[in-house]
């Protein structure tokens, strides 16, 4: 089985953005020491909505030019050492205003289809450029903000115009409506790759598009109460291995309500962040003992805490030991 390590590079977005530094650079850097050993390279979903914003606005603030040149010395310094950056679209960045200390974002254009069409075109196409121009090659994947990648029509559209082939924002057997994300993938085809080409959740053999959607485990409520023991720990001054190194602040919670997640089984997303981390290995043997052929993992630089660096080591060991490979997302195709 072949895994695919995916990470998020994107600050906060709820009302304290955080840092480039410490949302994104000096966690990356983190991953890399622990993923050094194995040879396991990333496939990084760059935000180019923010890396657009921030070349509209850096002639206009010098703090904005400081952090538009360091991410594109770090996003060439890891395509250096071989890993891959495709592209990722937070819209909300398009209507956000920057005054002088801090960003205020926007709240009304979480989601792609939240933009007029003509507009989401032109900032889509204008942001891939961006992106494309720093690393200095065509991206050819992407994965939406908050997942919301429906409808297919428009996001039909958007890849004809820009050349991506490949999608990877569908997370098998969920189905979210709020503000901040919306998409129904409760009914996507029981496989970790597949062709599609006018309806996401629909597989077509020869569709124009390729899904590799996020992997999945489910975990009971005994994983939550510990999942909640460990903020608390953060909140009540200690627990410091669980303590995020990203500086910002995350937009309120749209998944299933804590009620639920205390008291019920539910599916999670297998994912590098924080104490869910944890569950790497067990989502791993899972997908490999189904006959999967992929295992796609979802990561995000600003939610690493000392303990997720520590498991992600443990993971890259654990799937070496166990004949595994990691590929980069492109490599698949």
């Amino acid at each position: 089985m072949k895994t695919i390590l995916t990470l998020d590079y994107e600050l906060f977005l709820g009302d304290n953005t955080g840092t480039v530094g410490q949302c994104l650079i000096e966690p990356l850097n983190c991953f890399l020491k622990v993923v050094a050993s194995s040879n396991t390279k990333f496939t990084i979903f760059v935000d180019a909505a923010y890396l657009y914003m921030l070349d509209s606005l850096r002639d206009k603030w010098s703090s904005l030019e400081h952090d538009f040149q360091a991410i594109c010395n770090h996003l060439l310094y890891l395509q250096r050492l071989g890993h891959e950056i495709q592209l990722h679209i937070h819209p909300q960045w398009y209507f956000s205003e920057y005054d002088g200390e801090k960003w205020i974002l926007d709240k009304t254009h979480y989601k792609l289809y939240d933009v007029d069409e003509s507009q989401i075109l032109d900032y889509f196409v204008e942001s891939k450029q961006t992106l494309d121009g720093i690393i200095g090659k065509q991206t050819i994947a992407f994965r939406a903000g908050g997942f919301s990648a429906q409808p297919t029509r428009l996001l039909r559209k958007l890849f004809n115009a820009t050349g991506i082939k490949i999608d990877s924002s569908v997370c098998p057997g969920t189905k979210y409506d709020s503000d901040c994300q919306k998409y129904d993938y409760s009914n996507v085809p029981p496989k970790n790759f597949y062709y599609f080409s006018d309806d996401i959740c629909h597989e077509e053999p020869n569709g124009d598009f390729i899904e590799i959607p996020i992997s999945m485990i489910k975990v009971s409520p005994i994983f939550h109460w510990k999942l909640a023991l460990t903020k608390l720990a953060v909140k009540l001054g200690g627990g410091e291995e669980f303590e995020r190194m990203g500086d910002g602040l995350s937009v309120k919670s749209t998944g299933s309500s804590i009620f639920t997640r205390m008291t019920q089984t539910v599916q999670t997303m297998a994912t590098i962040d924080e104490y869910k981390a944890s569950l790497l290995n067990q989502a791993y043997k899972k997908v490999r003992d189904d006959g999967g052929k992929y295992f796609c993992v979802l990561g995000h630089p600003k939610l690493a805490t000392s303990y997720s660096i520590r498991k992600l080591g443990e993971f890259c060991s654990y799937v070496k030991m166990n004949g595994g490979e990691f590929v980069t997302i492109s490599e698949i195709v």
